[in-house]
């Protein structure tokens, strides 16, 4: 039986499912309360590297349980290789927090609040916990989440208007790049440009291509919607900045 013929078995929001979603936001606020009071950056800087090599080995485990997990070298080839947006995600938030990358955050921050999120709700994980395919592929996009808010509420990056944009002509080019693999190795899905997931998502509930048009159009507003806390806070402290300079002209 192949990989994707387990695909569905793990049931959506039992204990195991609700914890891993919980610690999608509850680890970076514990890592912001730890931090918030701390002035020298010499701990938020080691912390970033312990957590980059975590996730970084986890990643690496996940592929080998991948692979153990595939019946031949080309499936894991059409499945198991790291060329989805969650993995990529991954590694673009580990090079943020280690070199503090701001393209490198950007699309991060964009991507991890938007396809690891999905794909944390809409699972397509076939063995249920404690086996490591569960708890890698939950620690992968978790750690997605992790590393971008770390680098956001710990290292005090942040995006820009421009960003919305960079990030969604990066994913129209990993999409472009995923269509070339997914025709080079027959069978192969990267990024779903050949077909949709078998999970259900109703991100792909049209048919192809049409669903990937509603991606790309989705992405823009979830985009949007995710810099907007950004700008109003800017123009929040733009106006507290005027009333004070105000007063002190008076």
């Amino acid at each position: 039986m192949s990989v994707v013929s387990f695909i569905g078995h793990v049931p959506y929001y039992d204990a195991p499912h609700l914890v891993a979603i919980a610690s999608a936001p509850l680890v970076p606020i514990l890592f912001w309360l730890a931090f918030r009071s701390q002035k020298n950056d010499l701990w938020k800087n080691r912390v970033a590297y312990v957590l980059a090599g975590l996730l970084f080995l986890n990643e690496i485990a996940y592929r080998i349980c991948l692979f153990s997990l595939a019946e031949t070298t080309t499936q894991f080839l059409n499945y198991g290789l790291p060329l989805h947006i969650c993995p990529l995600s991954l590694f673009a938030g580990l090079i943020a927090i280690t070199r503090r990358s701001q393209l490198a955050y950007e699309i991060s921050f964009f991507w991890a609040l938007t396809a690891p999120v999905n794909s944390i709700l809409t699972h397509d994980i076939m063995r249920p916990f404690p086996s490591f395919e569960f708890i890698g592929y939950f620690v992968s996009h978790c750690g997605s989440i992790w590393a971008a808010l770390y680098a956001t509420l710990v290292l005090g990056m942040r995006p820009q208007w421009i960003s919305v944009w960079r990030v969604f002509v990066a994913a129209c080019v990993v999409g472009v790049i995923s269509a070339v693999v997914d025709i080079v190795l027959v069978g192969a899905n990267y990024a779903f440009m050949i077909h949709p997931p078998d999970a259900d998502n109703p991100f792909f509930a049209a048919p192809w291509p049409w669903y990937l048009l509603v991606i790309a159009v989705s992405s823009i507003g979830m985009f949007t919607a995710i810099y907007l806390p950004f700008h109003f806070m800017d123009r929040w402290k733009a106006r507290k900045i005027a009333e004070r300079s105000a007063e002190d002209a008076l």
